[in-house]
């Protein structure tokens, strides 16, 4: 600590520190550095301005340990001498303390400013990152579901074709998930577009994009759906022809089993029935016995 040798001297010194606190700028440099609206763009510039004002803070710590300390004890020592300006001494330390108070409650809303900042910017930033892992999900469901829509529909029974169908039914069925995972994406887009912040830097998806892939999707389920109700008639008229083959087919198994054993005619010949005639026939062919 400085020792007061004459009250002369005393207040020289005083003034001396003083002036080198307030004119020669330290203090004043100190309140022009907060004199700033800069908080930040994002997180990562909040975090750095952050970082300088832990520095700043740990700067006036320093200071007023070393500078405003020092002021502090000679105004004490030269009021305890009863010095002839005490009064002036004393209205010079005031005007010093109230402007480094002032500081220090400067230096601390912009503390607090730069911590809403941040967290601020977190939540834009949390917001960011759900969207893109939702939005990077929901597009990669979509391609899957693109590529089962798409999927040329051609069955060889009956039986395929509802397999088909009931797998589209089902697929109907999980939209409603779906529709809730394109609620969330949707939902998030508004939070986002609320903080009015540049683009997402974590995906090139924009919920622009997602609309058109939702609407391209309700597309595609319907063109399917004409697919399999197309393949489902086809499959119909088929199974008709097949059983009229197989009604046929019977037939004629029967009318041979019947045939085989029985006697023939005069010539030894029967006339086959005229359903299972071959095509183009004018008059009944006639077979021999099969005995």
């Amino acid at each position: 600590m400085n020792k007061v040798g004459t009250p002369k001297a005393a207040l020289a010194a005083l003034v001396r520190g003083a002036t080198q606190l307030l004119d020669e700028g330290k203090l004043g440099e100190k309140e022009n550095s907060l004199k700033t609206d800069d908080y930040g763009r994002d997180l990562s510039s909040v975090q750095t301005l952050l970082t300088k004002q832990e520095t700043f803070d740990a700067g006036l710590q320093a200071f007023q340990q070393e500078g405003i300390a020092n002021i502090t004890a000679l105004k004490d020592q030269l009021l305890a001498a009863k010095h002839i300006q005490s009064k002036a001494i004393e209205a010079r330390h005031a005007s010093l303390m109230k402007r480094w108070s002032q500081l220090l409650a400067n230096s601390a809303t912009r503390k607090k400013k730069l911590l809403e900042a941040q967290s601020h910017f977190r939540k834009v930033e949390d917001l960011f990152l759900t969207f893109a892992k939702k939005a990077s999900a929901f597009n990669s469901w979509f391609e899957n579901a693109e590529e089962d829509l798409t999927d040329p529909v051609r069955c060889n029974s009956l039986e395929e074709i509802k397999a088909l169908r009931e797998a589209h039914d089902a697929f109907r069925s999980s939209l409603s998930s779906a529709q809730a995972d394109f609620n969330q994406l949707a939902e998030l887009d508004r939070q986002i577009k609320s903080f009015r912040v540049a683009s997402n830097p974590y995906t090139w998806f924009t919920m622009e994009a997602l609309e058109e892939t939702w609407r391209n999707l309700q597309k595609i389920i319907k063109e399917r759906e004409l697919e399999l109700q197309k393949e489902q008639r086809r499959q119909e008229e088929n199974d008709k022809l097949r059983q009229e083959f197989a009604q046929h087919a019977n037939a004629f198994h029967q009318w041979i089993q019947e045939t085989r054993c029985q006697p023939t005619g005069a010539r030894g010949q029967q006339q086959v029935p005229a359903v299972l005639q071959p095509w183009g026939a004018s008059s009944p062919k006639e077979v021999g016995c099969l005995v």
